[in-house]
């Protein structure tokens, strides 16, 4: 059921999303009967909202979450969408004992304009997730991500906070039958702006798709040109293979503070002979580790560190789920438990009925 979640459609919601208003809009607008029978462009809230109860090392915090995002389509090639995050954290006064105190932190994730200038190209402009790898802008969302808590690696390609403001060209390069080939660019300027902050860098991200057996291979590439320019890469694997409601993704990292893989699978029970509740159930496992260089920093660890997570959620509906996972890693620096209990919701809702058919 749930990987009728289609990896390659969902695991970035809001572009995909995006991208059904654009070039479903596009084709309308070629036909003028095709035109008389679509519900017109509806704006949209949609996002997700979730709560996680996380034990790290001994320590307790309460993470409730809500990620509230917009679609506004202004005809049939222009897009603006735009998503917020509201994240709470709560700790104990004493860390492990005392009442829970904390603060919800808020962030503009990203706020843009999309311009579909034909089938290959879409331009946007404004502030965007940066386009790197796997996780930043595909998983990271609460109702997407099999496991709450993001690979070590994800700050490679992701300075300053994850977000650019600037320029972004992307789209289809190539679009055959056995294979697709999809490429991004971009640039962002420096901003020290509450709420808007980014780092100066450019880079992008290429990757083919062989749709037959749904395996997507690619890699992404930044120069960071502030401070000191570093430059970091990546090459990625996403296989979710037809007969089977597998889900695999691998990573490997490289970058200026260090290097390091993940590599993380999930399989949903639908297939199993099992009774139909249990059918809902997905287990998840997730390998990784992370070699630090010039004594690593910039949200990376200063150490060797190895962590092994595995997890069990349980999806009521396609968009409620309940999650749980253990985590244990491995460093000098000491060896700690993870433990992450909660759920997830996703949502999605016209902000008016669309025109009678």
């Amino acid at each position: 059921m749930l990987l009728l979640l289609n990896r390659r459609k969902y695991v970035c919601f809001m572009q995909a999303i995006a991208l059904w208003f654009t070039l479903s809009g596009y084709g309308i607008a070629q036909d003028s009967t095709t035109e008389e029978n679509h519900a017109g462009y509806i704006p949209a809230i949609t996002g997700g909202a979730g709560y996680v109860h996380n034990v790290d090392g001994g320590i307790t915090s309460l993470e409730p979450q809500i990620n509230p995002g917009v679609l506004i389509p202004f005809g049939s090639r222009v897009l603006l969408e735009s998503r917020g995050t509201f994240f709470g954290f709560y700790e104990r006064e004493n860390q492990t004992s005392g009442p829970f105190k904390g603060q919800v932190f808020k962030s503009l994730d990203y706020a843009q304009i999309n311009w579909l200038a034909n089938t290959h190209v879409i331009g946007s402009v404004g502030r965007y997730l940066l386009p790197f790898g796997l996780y930043s802008e595909r998983l990271g969302p609460i109702w997407i991500k099999n496991l709450q808590d993001a690979p070590i690696t994800a700050a490679i390609g992701t300075r300053t906070s994850g977000s650019g403001n600037g320029f972004m060209l992307r789209g289809v390069a190539i679009q055959k039958s056995t294979y697709s080939i999809q490429y991004t660019a971009y640039f962002s300027a420096l901003s020290n702006i509450d709420h808007l902050v980014s780092g100066r860098a450019a880079g992008g991200d290429a990757s083919v798709y062989l749709p037959h057996v749904r395996l997507e291979i690619g890699t992404s590439y930044q120069r960071f040109l502030q401070d000191r320019h570093i430059n970091s890469a990546t090459m990625y694997v996403s296989w979710q293979p037809p007969s089977i409601p597998l889900d695999v993704k691998a990573e490997a990292d490289f970058s200026y503070n260090g290097r390091g893989y993940w590599i993380e699978s999930a399989y949903l029970f639908q297939q199993l002979p099992i009774p139909s509740f249990f059918r809902r159930t997905q287990a998840v496992v997730r390998m990784q580790q992370f070699f630090p260089a010039n004594g690593g920093g910039n949200s990376l660890p200063s150490v060797n560190t190895q962590r092994f997570d595995a997890g069990l959620n349980y999806y009521v509906r396609d968009d409620l789920r309940f999650i749980s996972s253990y985590g244990r890693s491995f460093s000098s620096q000491g060896n700690a438990n993870i433990w992450n209990v909660g759920f997830t919701y996703r949502f999605l809702f016209p902000l008016w009925p669309g025109r009678s058919k």
